[in-house]
């Protein structure tokens, strides 16, 4: 499935989930004024911008509507994912599918929820985006590991292999999650770091690059010693 089946698929099942005139009764009075509920209702939705929905993303569910109206907008709210990383990032910070218990939806809404997290980030690594820490962020948390796990080792992505050398050279890889790092240290990963030393040229990439595979290569033998 590629992303913009993805996305169609979201909107075909979540399309159950209606916005009707009792939403300012299922909105908090004091958090939540007439006209913010004007705002989200004011536009069909695939026409809403991110603008349209920062508010609703910040307070969705705890004051502004309850998950079913969530689930109106989910779709709409991933869409703009695609070429919008504040909303990637204010989706990451608010949090709110965990905070719905999203894993107790019905499954035909988990596997297209994963499935799109999935052909996301595989989109950003096909193309090369500079920024593809959210895309792995938000598969750590809403896809399967062993999903996860799959598409970074296969994939062919210079961007990842930098950012990786970038992360573990600078120290960051401490604050990585250790699921994430497990991948990172795996010997498929480690081996394309290698191929990528010896097609450098730049004496200063070469050193880190020596560095990051080193510590990577080691990374199993030292937890084990801990």
């Amino acid at each position: 499935m590629n992303l913009k089946e993805s996305i169609d698929n979201l909107y075909t099942v979540f399309t159950a989930y209606t916005i009707e005139c009792e939403l300012r009764a299922r909105s908090c009075e004091c958090c939540v004024s007439d006209q913010e509920i004007k705002l989200l209702l004011s536009k069909p939705l695939k026409e809403l911008c991110a603008n349209d929905l920062n508010y609703f993303m910040a307070s969705a569910i705890t004051t502004f509507g309850k998950v079913e109206d969530y689930k109106h907008f989910l779709p709409r709210i991933l869409e703009l994912m695609v070429d919008n990383l504040d909303v990637v990032d204010d989706f990451l910070t608010y949090e709110k599918l965990n905070y719905s218990k999203w894993l107790n939806w019905n499954t035909e809404e988990i596997i297209a929820l994963k499935s799109f997290f999935e052909t996301l980030l595989i989109n950003a690594l096909d193309k090369g985006f500079e920024v593809i820490d959210d895309f792995i962020s938000l598969n750590l948390l809403y896809n399967d590991y062993e999903k996860l796990t799959e598409i970074l080792l296969n994939s062919d992505s210079k961007i990842l292999l930098q950012k990786i050398v970038d992360e573990v050279f600078n120290e960051c890889y401490w604050k990585v999650d250790k699921k994430l790092l497990s991948i990172y240290a795996n010997k498929k990963i480690v081996d394309k770091i290698e191929q990528l030393y010896f097609k450098t040229k730049d004496k200063v990439e070469l050193n880190k690059i020596a560095i990051a595979y080193s510590i990577l290569e080691n990374y199993d033998k030292n937890r084990s010693t801990k």
